[in-house]
């Protein structure tokens, strides 16, 4: 009868353990959305990086997960606690991989340090990756022409037997 007790008591208390890990991990999350770009880098605007990735993922649909870092803050209590937690964001714009990390301190399981970029990188069509120095370059990457695709347009030509006087601003090209 005790040992039946103890494990529903024991049931119990892992159970309500589990909420709260999600409720940690949603807070994390829901702090890498809320921070403002400009505070990760200068050059930004002063918008959430929710509505930054939003803007530049141009509709795709964005995955927000939770990672562990794999590294100390360097700030380590007296009980050893501190760790970094990393929201990944990644979406797919026009055949183009992005996926930003953002760092956050915690302290007992709890998001507690101001954010910061861990790692922003882009995966190409030709299946190169690469990192960004800093996350006001992820429109730069987003809008680059892709590598083969004509710089120019090709200058248009008339093919009626018009005359040039009777196109004005038709350009002509020599045949």
């Amino acid at each position: 009868m005790i040992l039946s007790l103890w494990f529903v008591m024991l049931g119990v208390f892992l159970w309500a353990q589990v909420p709260s890990s999600d409720k940690a991990e949603q807070s994390a999350i829901q702090r890498a959305k809320n921070v403002l770009v400009s505070s990760l880098d200068s050059r930004l605007p002063k918008v959430s990086l929710e509505f930054f990735l939003n803007y530049e993922a141009g509709g795709a649909q964005i995955q927000w997960e939770l990672h562990d870092c794999g590294e100390r803050t360097g700030n380590p209590s007296t009980d050893g606690s501190n760790s970094a937690l990393c929201v990944e964001a990644d979406f797919e714009k026009d055949e183009t991989a992005v996926a930003v990390l953002v760092s956050i301190e915690t302290f007992k399981g709890e998001p507690s340090g101001v954010p910061a970029v861990f790692r922003a990188t882009v995966n190409g069509l030709n299946g190169k990756s690469h990192s960004l120095r800093r996350l006001g370059d992820l429109p730069k990457e987003l809008h680059r022409p892709t590598h083969g695709m004509p710089r120019d347009l090709p200058v248009p030509t008339i093919a009626s037997s018009e005359s040039p006087s009777a196109a004005p601003g038709a350009c002509l090209r020599p045949a």
